[in-house]
């Protein structure tokens, strides 16, 4: 979809608002502190209600404190960039929150992770990658489906476009209001990274001290112009939580497996091969573990599923074929796995929905984006990345 078939809501200091097919896409230009300001701007009333949903309850009944607003917010405002720092000054003042109540809804994932007092293990995304020989052309294909509460259809879906006059790279990440750190993002060179829930391999454990892998993964995509450099920055990190990283650029694929005490596995293709599925389960095997299921079917269902189907069309995928495989459900009508199906899941069937997918053309900067669910339904909506970074 070009700029001129996108919906355009308002403008701020230089900033835009667009909507398309119900998706919001922010696209913002300037200093990290005048992007910053550009999104509090525009999306102030969407914060507002995320945090009305996802943290105002927990306030309210003082599971989450001032003190932890603080904590929180200064862990990351403290440890990280200064691109991160500045970015947050512009958020707030743009919005007129206090700085605590941006950090808090940005961080409120890896929180909740904290909180928990029971072992995680219930998050269910999936990716797929094809390219080189796999593909139809030789370009990579990137599918994604983000799966997670079903609280998170009942605000919009947002790709924010970020196109930076500090000399770092212009890139776009899928995510929701107030979410401020890369989900599912790809930069202007192709460098292209997703994030899965790791706590049903790495445990639920969060270390508080250490920089939170939200600045480190704004950093990574503003600063990294390859598959490679990710890896080599990442493999100088101790995460703060487990997680599992598809990454990608228009050569070639890998996984990242984080733990936030056992250290980072990086998972390359099986030789000779040029497609990769990744969902919850850490599959290299020298981390010396048994791979563990996850109530979301990672290991029985999602994986076995997408790697079969990623057999099946070898040397066929293109992104609309990435879409259609994306869009195969992975139970059947009996609510059964189907062994012939995919990975996605429109309704709640185990422990999370699908709340969007993302299908990423990785040499031509495009991107589709969808929710699936009948509850909040929006069908592929192509973003063209080119053109909104000019």
């Amino acid at each position: 979809m070009s700029i001129s078939n996108l919906n355009l809501l308002k403008e701020a200091k230089g900033g835009k608002l667009y909507e398309a097919n119900g998706f919001l896409i922010p696209v913002l230009k300037g200093t990290p502190q005048e992007m910053g300001e550009q999104y509090g701007l525009l999306m102030v009333d969407e914060m507002q209600k995320t945090f009305d949903i996802l943290i105002a309850p927990g306030r309210a009944k003082g599971g989450i404190t001032d003190a932890d607003a603080r904590e929180w917010t200064d862990r990351v405002y403290s440890s990280g960039s200064m691109r991160c720092r500045m970015f947050y000054d512009g958020v707030a003042k743009g919005t007129g929150w206090p700085l605590d109540k941006v950090g808090m809804l940005d961080n409120i994932m890896e929180y909740g992770i904290y909180q928990s007092s029971t072992f995680s293990s219930f998050a269910g995304c999936s990716s797929i990658l094809s390219w080189g020989s796999h593909s139809a052309d030789g370009g990579m294909y990137v599918g994604r489906n983000e799966d997670w509460s079903e609280t998170f259809i009942e605000f919009p879906q947002v790709l924010t476009v970020r196109i930076p006059t500090d000399g770092s790279y212009k890139y776009a990440t899928m995510g929701w209001p107030g979410f401020l750190f890369p989900l599912t993002a790809v930069n202007e060179h192709g460098a292209y990274m997703d994030l899965h829930d790791g706590s049903s391999m790495g445990s639920s454990i969060v270390c508080k001290e250490r920089i939170p892998c939200t600045n480190i993964l704004a950093d990574l995509m503003a600063e990294s112009p390859s598959l490679t450099a990710m890896v080599h920055r990442l493999n100088t990190y101790n995460m703060s939580t487990a997680m599992i990283l598809t990454l990608a650029d228009e050569n070639s694929g890998a996984a990242m497996e984080c733990t936030s005490l056992g250290g980072s596995r990086v998972r390359t293709p099986d030789k000779g091969s040029n497609s990769m599925v990744v969902t919850n389960t850490f599959m290299c095997d020298n981390w010396g573990i048994g791979k563990r299921d996850s109530m979301t079917k990672s290991l029985s269902g999602r994986f076995p599923n997408m790697t079969n189907r990623l057999a099946e069309n070898a040397g066929k995928v293109d992104a609309e074929l990435t879409r259609k495989l994306m869009d195969l459900k992975l139970y059947d009508t009996n609510g059964k796995v189907d062994p012939n199906g995919g990975c996605t899941k429109p309704i709640n069937q185990d422990e999370d929905i699908t709340v969007h997918q993302v299908v990423t053309d990785v040499k031509n900067r495009k991107m589709w984006l969808k929710r699936p669910s009948p509850k909040a339904y929006a069908d592929w909506t192509l973003v063209d990345l080119k053109e909104l970074w000019g």
